[in-house]
């Protein structure tokens, strides 16, 4: 048997629903199904509890989707890992995001809420639907007048990379706490639109990244942005570690980004699923890839994205391909 002993905290993103107000171009999303009982949320909850007292770690649980405000028992299940002290966050799309509704959050006690934004206005419209701009910011004001801490997500891909610089600057106007990126991940042969960057596209973005982070506007916190950046805690992915994910059908991965299926929470239990899943013991020792031992940040960055490099190659055990290292 596996010894695993972790420290810190462990994460569970759980899509209550597939179902969503917006159709954006990049989604991967192929169902609409949801958790339509609460008992069955509570089964999950208890089923995560199970996992963090086995393990000795605290909790953080990230509510999303689809759409997760459109799930009737958002706030009750937010309310729910609170008083079973796991701290709580949720990611959303932000268009339906009002002055009631973060009123709600707010006495849920939410850490954070991250909004998806793909570029300033007519980029984001165009990507994810025209108005969606405007109502996700209207979102943001509402978590900024109670003091919610406001995330940005930023997919990178080729048709927005132009808005970074400006969306950041836009950002920082408008009091956003964070603005974080990452990379649309989609699978080499079904890309039919070209959206993936190129390896000097991504190198360009973290460069720029860089600049808006010593003003203060952007962070520069995942695979592979630790080089241009100087980042003193480099990332590296947690994927068959301190990381599950939850799928509306019940579906259990070691990453959304990472689209393999371990199990069902409906047939099994995280813990089992977690402990003894053969892909998570291969995700887990998987080691650093050949192609990265002569690089001094190996130990670190164990081979950067596991999620881009699966898209890509199909296989997690390589280098992430858009490293300007190898």
């Amino acid at each position: 048997m596996e010894n695993i002993e972790y420290l810190g905290e462990f994460t569970l993103q759980w899509h209550i629903t597939h179902r969503c107000n917006l159709r954006c171009r990049h989604c991967y999303q192929d169902d609409y199904s949801a958790f339509t009982s609460y008992a069955d949320m509570e089964a999950v909850l208890d089923q995560y509890e199970a996992l963090l007292k086995h393990y000795k770690l605290k909790g953080h649980l990230n509510v999303t989707g689809g759409e997760p405000l459109m799930h009737p028992d958002i706030y009750r299940l937010l309310s729910d890992a609170h008083s079973r002290r796991i701290s709580t966050g949720v990611l959303t799309n932000g268009t339906l995001l009002g002055e009631k509704e973060a009123r709600l959050l707010k006495a849920c006690s939410v850490s954070y809420v991250q909004i998806s934004l793909d570029g300033c206005e007519k980029t984001h419209d165009k990507i994810r639907g025209m108005g969606s701009f405007d109502r996700a910011i209207r979102g943001v004001y509402a978590l900024r007048s109670q003091g919610i801490f406001t995330s940005i997500s930023f997919t990178a891909q080729k048709n927005n990379l132009h808005d970074f610089n400006r969306l950041a600057r836009f950002c920082a106007d408008v009091g956003v706490d964070k603005l974080w990126f990452d990379r649309v991940v989609i699978p080499a042969d079904e890309d039919t639109e070209k959206l993936s960057l190129s390896k000097s596209e991504y190198k360009r973005l973290c460069k720029a990244a860089a600049k808006q982070n010593k003003k203060g506007r952007a962070f520069c916190g995942r695979a592979l942005q630790f080089l241009p950046c100087r980042e003193k805690n480099i990332y590296h992915c947690s994927a068959g570690d301190n990381l599950l994910v939850v799928l509306a059908n019940g579906d259990v991965m070691p990453c959304r980004r990472l689209p393999i299926k371990i199990g069902n929470v409906r047939e099994s239990d995280l813990l089992t699923l977690h402990r003894d899943s053969v892909e998570m013991h291969s995700l887990r020792n998987v080691g650093v890839p050949e192609g990265c031992k002569n690089c001094g940040y190996a130990g670190l960055c164990r081979g950067g994205a596991k999620c881009i490099t699966y898209a890509r190659t199909g296989r997690y055990d390589l280098p992430d391909p858009d490293c300007p290292v190898i």
